[in-house]
């Protein structure tokens, strides 16, 4: 899940897609926050997000670092290994929506130490997490090592936006780091799913207005130039997504049309 622009939707799409995947298509997800903000964790995790931070469980931070550091409980570093507790969102049987977290102090962490393997997260999930159906990694929107880890980790990419001024600034940024990626890793096969609408309105149109007319043939356009198809069904304006984030299915106004776009993106991967 990414965009190189702020403010389109990611965390809330990863998160909408990923307890969709687990409640309503009956597979087994991951969720992976790999943005430093951890908006995709808060969203998961509501409340159980502080004692996460309290209590110092395994994160993202820990996969980077291929290990548990010492803690008060266990006083010598410990290896990530498939049996290692990450946090569990919902069960069904075998089935599981799982999530590795984030934290704030994730960029500062690795960033400003060696650089991180990018390659690291993508040999994790190969010895630990085959088994899932569905992997959603929610991205920074902004390029660093973390969108080349993953990339390296993904088959496929998909592009949130909103139908507003400079909506597509990010597109060609996107495209660019896709293109070097593909050439840096040829064996790599990479591609984008496809670009998903998170509408608003504009001018107290219910369809958007002017603006978001205009905004939508500049992604027609931008989208028809990188060969990126847009998917048909639209996310619909509403206020009812951040419950849908926690769980909580009351009162959902338009957010009860998401699952339209969703079964469509499950469709076009194949789920």
């Amino acid at each position: 899940m990414i965009n190189l622009k702020g403010g389109v939707g990611k965390s809330t799409i990863s998160a909408l897609l990923a307890r969709r995947g687990f409640s309503n298509r009956g597979l087994d997800v991951l969720a992976i926050d790999i943005d430093p903000q951890a908006n995709l964790s808060q969203g998961l995790m509501h409340r159980g997000y502080a004692s996460f931070l309290t209590q110092q469980r395994p994160s993202i931070v820990e996969v980077f670092n291929g290990y548990i550091p010492p803690s008060k409980a266990n006083p010598v570093p410990t290896p990530l290994t498939a049996t290692t507790s990450f946090e569990t969102i919902g069960s069904v049987g075998t089935r599981s929506l799982e999530l590795i977290p984030s934290r704030f102090d994730f960029s500062d962490n690795l960033l400003g130490a060696v650089r991180p393997d990018p390659r690291s997260l993508a040999r994790f999930l190969s010895a630990n997490y085959h088994h899932k159906d569905l992997i959603i990694i929610d991205c920074a929107p902004t390029e660093s090592v973390l969108t080349t880890a993953a990339y390296h980790a993904s088959s496929s990419v998909l592009v949130p936006v909103k139908p507003e001024f400079f909506a597509t600034i990010g597109f060609p940024l996107l495209q660019q780091s896709l293109n070097n990626f593909r050439n840096q890793n040829r064996a790599h096969s990479i591609s984008v799913a496809g670009v998903v609408v998170n509408n608003a309105f504009y001018h107290g149109g219910n369809d958007g207005g002017p603006e978001k007319a205009r905004a939508m043939l500049e992604i027609r356009s931008e989208s028809a130039r990188n060969g990126w198809p847009i998917y048909q069904n639209e996310m619909l304006h509403s206020r009812g997504y951040p419950k849908m984030m926690r769980g909580d299915n009351s009162y959902l106004g338009n957010a009860e049309m998401f699952g339209r776009f969703a079964n469509e993106f499950f469709s076009s991967v194949g789920l």
